[in-house]
């Protein structure tokens, strides 16, 4: 079985759902390639090559991409270890490797459809080898190649923001942090649970875990950012079993109303070896929630209401929850949530035409907007975008736009991240007139704020 097929089984670029897609009728009308119709790259240095590492190179673009992170190589965290050569995009100086620049095929969900994204990982240049423009070489080839392999979006998790919001790559997540004491979560407004709980071991469930697997899948369907995922993406990082046995089994949490499972959370409860004495109560354990889905409001009460019941506890840590994530609603004290804010995913918008035809759009709508983008240049020039329930319409006009901006701030719109009307607050769009804002406020709208619960 192939990397790709490991990891992301059945991926398939989106599709619009309307008559008649204009993606190939821009492409016939270019009649060219990427690599023959982009703006002028950076001249590769004498000395200096740009390719895809083979099999025998993949043990030095680990020691690159771990000595350029700080990281220490350990195998279950290490997404080298199932990154297929064909997938890297490196430089090379005088035959040694400098830079690494690896991109998954994955398929993510983007307001309710499924979008062919490259999942950028591994990016480092060799300490001894940095300020010479090998980032952007690389990034410039990788552009290129995500372009022609249909991929419409990327994204990453950045180390430091700044250094890819130059190449186009807007912040379009935000990931929040709770440390809860139990005592304190009490709820309001919220529904009553009428289902039943279960807990059991996670290497335990059966068939991998296969009722939580399709809880998954049912919860991604309607949401925003959320990946595909082959049974690697599970094991790797949601179901493995850590590596100090005192961090405790991963448990499995399920509800379930009248046999139907409607939600589930992934934990690890142990002693908390921060605590020097007991308190008082005796409460010394901490419990980390890795992730959960639900399909109902109720589903969802019901896990954190366990998770406040839990009389060992002192802490419920979880490190990784949406922006729009309900807790903060249903918490009667929402300060006792001890929220912290960190930026999410950053998305760039590779392919315009696909990416724009590909997510959902909840209202009919029509929209003329001009886009610069000195990186790819297939993007650039002035679109009209016609949108409604069953689908999308898109192609490049000749006409005045009704709004101005660059890639970077299209991503904001694309993803529900920001609205056109806060842009134009920022000075990031120019608008013909506050009609046009509005329309394309409405029209970009998202049903959930995008999130990926995967690290890659």
């Amino acid at each position: 079985m192939s990397g790709i097929e490991r990891w992301n089984a059945n991926v398939k670029v989106g599709r619009c759902r309307r008559p008649g897609s204009l993606i190939a009728s821009v492409r016939k009308r270019s009649g060219q390639s990427a690599r023959e119709r982009t703006m002028p790259r950076r001249e590769v240095p004498a000395g200096v090559e740009v390719r895809s590492a083979n099999a025998e190179e993949m043990e030095d673009f680990r020691f690159i991409a771990n000595l350029a992170l700080g990281e220490h190589g350990n195998p279950k965290r290490d997404p080298v270890t199932f990154l297929q050569p064909e997938w890297s995009t490196c430089v090379f100086e005088h035959g040694a490797l400098s830079t690494t620049f690896g991109a998954w095929p994955f398929s993510m969900r983007f307001n309710g459809e499924r979008a062919h994204v490259a999942g950028v990982t591994a990016v480092g240049t060799d300490p001894t080898k940095r300020r010479r423009g090998y980032l952007r070489l690389a990034m410039e080839h990788s552009l290129d190649e995500q372009y022609e392999r249909g991929q419409s979006l990327a994204a990453l998790y950045a180390s430091q923001a700044g250094i890819y919001q130059r190449f186009g790559y807007a912040v379009c997540s935000r990931r929040l942090r709770y440390e809860i004491d139990p005592h304190d979560l009490n709820f309001v407004q919220a529904p009553t649970p009428t289902g039943t709980l279960s807990v059991s071991n996670a290497r335990d469930l059966p068939d991998n875990a296969v009722v939580i697997r399709d809880l998954y899948r049912e919860y991604m369907q309607p949401r925003n950012g959320l990946l595909h995922r082959g049974i690697n993406l599970w094991t790797a990082e949601v179901l493995d079993e850590p590596s100090n046995i005192e961090e405790g089994p991963v448990r499995v949490l399920l509800y379930e109303e009248d046999g139907e499972a409607l939600g589930y959370m992934v934990y690890t409860s142990r002693e908390d070896q921060a605590i020097s004495e007991p308190s008082a109560f005796q409460r010394d354990h901490r419990m980390t929630i890795r992730e959960y889905g639900w399909l109902t409001p109720a589903a969802y009460v019901a896990m954190w209401q366990y998770a406040a019941s839990q009389d060992l506890t002192w802490r419920i840590y979880l490190n990784d929850a949406p922006s729009d994530d309900p807790i903060q609603h249903f918490a009667r004290d929402p300060r006792t949530l001890r929220v912290r804010a960190m930026d999410g995913i950053l998305v760039r918008i590779v392919d315009l035409p696909r990416a724009m035809m590909t997510r959902r759009y909840q209202v009919e709508s029509e929209l003329t907007f001009r886009v610069l983008d000195e990186l790819c240049e297939w993007n650039q020039g002035t679109w009209k975008l016609s949108v409604g329930p069953e689908g999308a319409d898109i192609r490049q006009v000749d006409e005045s736009p009704e709004l101005t901006m660059d890639v970077f701030t299209l991503a904001h719109l694309a993803t529900g991240a920001l609205t056109a009307t806060f842009n134009h607050r920022l000075g990031r769009v120019e608008a013909a007139d506050s009609a046009a804002l509005l329309r394309a406020d409405h029209l970009f709208a998202t049903e959930y704020a995008m999130h990926c619960m995967n690290h890659f």
